[in-house]
Parts: C-alpha cells; sequence; structure tokens
C-alpha cells in the first residue's frame, strides 16, 4: 500500500521526472504520480481541481524544482499560496533541487508550506526523510 495517493512531480527535465516517478512507485511512496515540465500548467491544473466539487486528483504530495524556464518553483509557490483553498497539512510540498545555495535554502524555509528540502537526485534513502515530517527539514548529499 501505497504512503501517498497521488504526488505531483514539477521538474522541466522530462527524464528527471521519469526516473523519480519510477522510484516513487517502485518503493510504493505513491500510488498515482502526474509528472510536469511546466509549472503554470501544473498551477492551472490545480486551480481547476480546487475550483471543482470533488477535488478527486488534489495531490497529497508536490516535488518542486527550483530553477525552471518560464515559471520558476518561487513563482509556483507564490501562485499556490495565492489559490487559498489547499489544505497543506494535507498537501506537503518539498523542494528537489539541484541548488545548494544557502539562499534558496533559506527562502524556502520561509514558505510554510515547504516540508522538506531535498538535493538531487531523488533516492530510497532520501526518501525516508519524508515519513512523518511535518517542518522544514533538510537533507543534503552526504
Amino acid at each position: 500500500m501505497s504512503i501517498y495517493k497521488t504526488v505531483l512531480l514539477i521538474d522541466d527535465d522530462s527524464i528527471t521526472n521519469l526516473l523519480n516517478e519510477k522510484i516513487l512507485l517502485k518503493h510504493e511512496v505513491a500510488h498515482t504520480v502526474y509528472k510536469y515540465t511546466d509549472a503554470s500548467i501544473a498551477l492551472n491544473d490545480l486551480k481547476q481541481n480546487v475550483n471543482s466539487s470533488n477535488r478527486i486528483n488534489m495531490p497529497d504530495l508536490i516535488f518542486l524544482d527550483i530553477n525552471m524556464p518560464e515559471m520558476d518553483g518561487w513563482k509556483f509557490l507564490e501562485e499556490l499560496l495565492s489559490i487559498g483553498d489547499i489544505d497543506f497539512a494535507k498537501c506537503k510540498v518539498v523542494m528537489l533541487s539541484s541548488s545548494i545555495d544557502i539562499t534558496d535554502i533559506q527562502k524556502s524555509i520561509s514558505y510554510y508550506m515547504i516540508s522538506n528540502f531535498i538535493t538531487k537526485p531523488l533516492t530510497p534513502d532520501k526518501l525516508k526523510s519524508l515519513h512523518g515530517i511535518e517542518k522544514a527539514y533538510f537533507l543534503f548529499e552526504e
């Protein structure tokens, strides 16, 4: 049985999304994974879901890259906050980035909905850090 029913992967690299999907499914972290290479499309889908009456595809977990063209992870977060009707206790957001810039890490702390900051690549060991974490916890490559 999967830990999360629905997980969103938002990363402009489709290969990274595919690999992350395989890891999430193989280790039964997610039942269903939706992949987006365009953050604005992911945001529009979330808005439609929030505005629908059934909210069946509302994610339990969002993995979000920082550096993306058009709409980066920070802009996505600002827009996500403006939706307003999302329960972030039920929809966790994890920054999954290649960035090790302390500025990015500190900035992520300022967003209350960020439950974790993980450096790429996503690995089974890094997935273990997600369980039971309610507030910012940071995991870096050793």
